[in-house]
């Protein structure tokens, strides 16, 4: 009898190995830190485009690289393989286009070209005069290095520092360091609800700074397939409404707590997008769908 359950515990255990094996790794962007949600969205949208080509390609274990690379690093440990078909979601620049394997879907839907503030008390009173880009550049600005708003805020006469620490650029505005932290309007409720425990820290409540910024996720030079897997997933979800429902959930009460019915939008081009086919457009949302932009 004990030779029996032994044979049927092995034959158990052969076959758990063997489904598991078989499945295909995938890796997604882990935070920075501890209190880091920022790819939370990615990794759901990621597992939710495996889901809808399950069928078609295979079995598939979803797994998140180390705790505590920024921007810069991640595009590094994605150039140059470190970890099994890993996808980071990151802005479209050409030479990002050039270098790795896009998945040419705009995972945010283009939302992330809206910014908000974060600013400091003081500050949040001298922006209530601005009316016009040209009143707006003589506030400094801080992005993170890596991030190619840097760019697109120099182009269009900004001045931007760069900082390394994401937690970190909270406190620069709130002690006056610099003037502004532009974030997406998708992204700043759950980083005010983290972060509003900093003395001064505050938000602009009456502008809106757009340019046009869609995100793809990117992976290494010859994993085309799986990056064909993924944009096919992405689409299927997008069109059977299951891609903005999570979307949604993750992101529209951000959205309407910004209220953008009531802001002044003032945009700026983003000369990345200068000579790249624009067929990402048909997915963006607009906020022209309720009358705003």
């Amino acid at each position: 009898m004990r030779s029996f359950i032994t044979i049927l515990v092995y034959t158990f255990f052969i076959g758990w190995v063997s489904s598991v094996s078989a499945q295909t790794v995938f890796t997604a962007r882990g935070p920075e830190t501890p209190n880091d949600h920022r790819y939370d969205y990615q990794q759901k949208l990621l597992e939710l485009a495996l889901e809808k080509t399950r069928e078609d390609y295979g079995d598939f274990t979803l797994v998140k690289s180390r705790m505590g690379s920024n921007t810069k690093r991640a595009m590094w440990e994605v150039e140059t393989g470190l970890y099994e078909n890993y996808f980071v979601a990151n802005a479209v620049t050409p030479k990002r286009l050039e270098n790795l394997v896009p998945v040419p879907f705009p995972i945010d839907l283009g939302i992330l070209g809206y910014r908000v503030f974060f600013t400091s008390e003081e500050t949040k009173e001298r922006l209530r005069s601005v009316s016009a880009l040209e009143d707006l550049k003589k506030f400094r600005m801080v992005q993170g290095l890596g991030w190619s708003d840097s760019e697109i805020l120099k182009n269009a006469g900004f001045q931007v520092a760069e900082a390394s620490d994401y937690h970190g650029m909270f406190q620069m505005v709130a002690n006056n360091r610099v003037d502004l932290f532009p974030r997406g309007i998708n992204e700043f409720l759950n980083e005010w609800r983290t972060n509003k425990h900093i003395e001064n820290l505050s938000y602009d409540e009456g502008l809106i700074l757009y340019y046009p910024f869609p995100k793809f996720f990117y992976t290494t030079q010859g994993n085309e397939a799986q990056a064909g897997r993924i944009m096919t997933g992405l689409v299927r979800a997008y069109d059977d409404g299951s891609l903005v429902k999570l979307w949604e959930a993750e992101y529209k009460s951000s959205i309407d707590q910004v209220g953008l019915l009531h802001r002044k939008i003032l945009s700026i081009p983003n000369p990345n997008l200068a000579h790249i086919v624009p067929d990402y457009k048909k997915y963006f949302y607009f906020a022209s769908q309720n009358g705003t932009h």
